[in-house]
């Protein structure tokens, strides 16, 4: 298993770790060659327990023992899709994702999608918070905005999410793994550089 940018993601073992890089956001990327779209998946926001990092899941999961219905809440760790919790007006306005690779349409409640590619001859990824650009001598894989689930939830992964994002497949208002843009709460953040409330940007680099 090879853990890219704040996912998890099943690779050939004979590729090397750093060759592969998982896309928060988009099924399809312009970003690399060969691309595997997948669903992005996570626990549901209102449970105690399960894993506290997001998943790029298959679409076409292979399985082997399993029970058809669900096991006792003590029995059994869960995963579902994750949602989008961007909202373009009223009291909880978060958005500030374009919405233009989902024809201009809103994002909320929508199921999202990741995608893993291979970007060969490069031994390092790094997703870099609160910047726009790749250091020196980086190549740019994505950018785009820091994600989490929200504060009054659990604690999930913070995921450098595509500033465009696309929507997968799948049910709509699930309300169950969301995502939501993360703000700077200053303070032990130094204020002058980072005011509370801005929302984080983010890029993912390859060297």
């Amino acid at each position: 298993m090879q853990s890219l940018v704040g996912f998890s993601v099943f690779s050939d073992p004979k590729m090397h770790r750093a060759d592969l890089l998982a896309i928060a956001g988009l099924s399809f990327s312009h970003y690399c060659v060969t691309v595997v779209p997948r669903i992005c998946s996570g626990t549901s926001h209102n449970q105690d327990g399960s894993g506290s990092n997001f998943l790029c899941l298959p679409e076409d999961p292979q399985w082997k023992t399993f029970f058809a219905a669900s096991q006792g809440s003590n029995a059994a760790g869960t995963i579902a899709g994750i949602q989008y919790e961007l909202f373009n007006s009223g009291s909880f306005h978060n958005n500030i994702f374009s919405e233009s690779n989902n024809g201009g349409n809103p994002l909320v409640d929508n199921p999202a999608p990741c995608a893993v590619c291979y970007v060969g001859g490069r031994s390092t990824i790094l997703m870099v918070p609160a910047r726009i650009q790749c250091p020196d001598g980086w190549t740019t894989e994505y950018a785009g905005y820091l994600v989490s689930d929200a504060r009054v939830h659990k604690r999930s992964s913070y995921v450098c999410w595509d500033e465009a994002p696309e929507v997968a497949v799948g049910g709509t208002a699930q309300n169950q793994a969301v995502i939501y843009p993360v703000e700077v709460l200053c303070g032990s953040l130094p204020c002058s550089m980072y005011p509370t409330g801005r929302e984080l940007t983010c890029i993912v680099c390859s060297k």
